[in-house]
């Protein structure tokens, strides 16, 4: 899937591709390849940075709820209160006005507004036609409607998140809606397969790191008190941005060894997918136990990582919360997130995400 504008919209295709002899007998690709008088390829649909955009936002994301994740547990440890992982986080630095925002629930919907204007209506006025005179759909206009479906799950998410801030919402409301929002994605990745096979293998990989992300918020949703869970959709958001640049260069540096006419390429690409998971598995890690050096080097004190015990969230009233309180101190903090902050990292408030 390309989230990029892009595409070859000179002659708008209503029914299947034609066929294309490319000299090897793969005329079922036509309009998807062509090749330059050096022999080199190139595809004839999406676009370079209509990878690599993307790619840089889940990067970002990812990293954020990284960083994110692991601050507030490390608060909850270095306190002695058991943590609770959400499905967004306020700001935990800079002035008050600026943790009092809820940022990413906003970015959430701000940046996924402008990839729909820029699918539909900036810049390219036919794009928006679905229906050709003749009643049949224009297929080269579907990717942008199926791009602008995904970025609306997004924006949806990020509106939940804020009635959930502002109003309360359901406990688990915005994590069930971001999972929604996943789903979404993994669903059009699936049914946006086509080309040839070293192009269905990279969206497929693809595909199948955004439905790995669906089944981390479900077990998040079951055991969020445990780090390890809670590292999964950020991780996985990672990588997934790691990916989308990874296509981007499969398909569009005509890199020989890609060659889609060519099994090597397909076949090496699951192999270039592991490196990726074992450099950003292996990135987490560290990132988690520098982090956890620094928190016990301002504090003067080991921080130690917190049992799990049990998988359910704390609630209200529950036992061995006074203790938890008791035992909490502003002093010990990297970042005073104020009271109402404090009281749900003691367990005497229920998290809304």
């Amino acid at each position: 899937m390309d989230m990029g504008h892009d595409h070859n919209h000179d002659d708008h295709d209503h029914g299947s591709m034609p066929g294309m002899d490319m000299g090897g007998g793969h005329d079922k690709f036509h309009s998807v390849i062509s090749r330059r008088p050096d022999g080199s390829y190139y595809y004839t649909h999406g676009a370079f940075l209509g990878h690599v955009v993307p790619g840089t936002f889940f990067i970002i994301w990812g990293t954020w709820w990284l960083i994110a994740t692991f601050h507030y547990y490390l608060r909850s440890a270095a306190n002695r209160c058991q943590f609770t992982c959400r499905s967004w986080y306020p700001v935990f630095f800079g002035p008050d006005w600026l943790r009092s925002v809820p940022l990413e629930p906003l970015v959430k919907i701000v940046l996924p507004f402008f990839g729909v204007m820029g699918e539909l209506w900036l810049g390219h006025e036919s794009w928006r036609t679905l229906h050709a005179p003749d009643g049949k759909f224009v297929t080269d206009n579907i990717n942008d409607w199926q791009h602008s479906t995904m970025y609306t799950t997004f924006m949806t998410s990020g509106a939940v998140d804020l009635i959930g801030h502002f109003l309360e919402a359901p406990p688990g409301t915005e994590r069930a809606f971001l999972g929604l929002a996943y789903l979404s994605q993994f669903l059009l990745l699936i049914f946006h397969l086509k080309g040839p096979p070293i192009e269905i293998m990279v969206h497929l990989i693809l595909a199948l790191q955004v439905g790995a992300t669906v089944v981390s918020i479900c077990v998040e949703a079951a055991s969020p008190s445990s780090i390890v869970v809670a590292t999964l959709r950020p991780a996985l958001t990672l990588l997934q941005g790691v990916w989308w640049i990874q296509t981007a260069y499969i398909m569009y540096v005509s890199d020989p060894a890609y060659d889609p006419e060519e099994m090597g390429g397909t076949m090496m690409t699951p192999v270039v997918l592991v490196g990726h998971m074992l450099w950003v598995s292996i990135a987490s890690l560290m990132l988690l136990l520098v982090m956890r050096g620094l928190q016990s080097k301002m504090l003067g004190r080991e921080v130690k990582f917190i049992p799990v015990k049990g998988s359910t969230t704390p609630r209200s009233g529950a036992a061995g919360t006074a203790g938890a309180l008791g035992r909490y101190d502003d002093e010990d903090l990297l970042f005073d997130d104020g009271p109402e902050m404090s009281l749900e990292l003691a367990g005497l408030t229920t998290s809304r995400k």
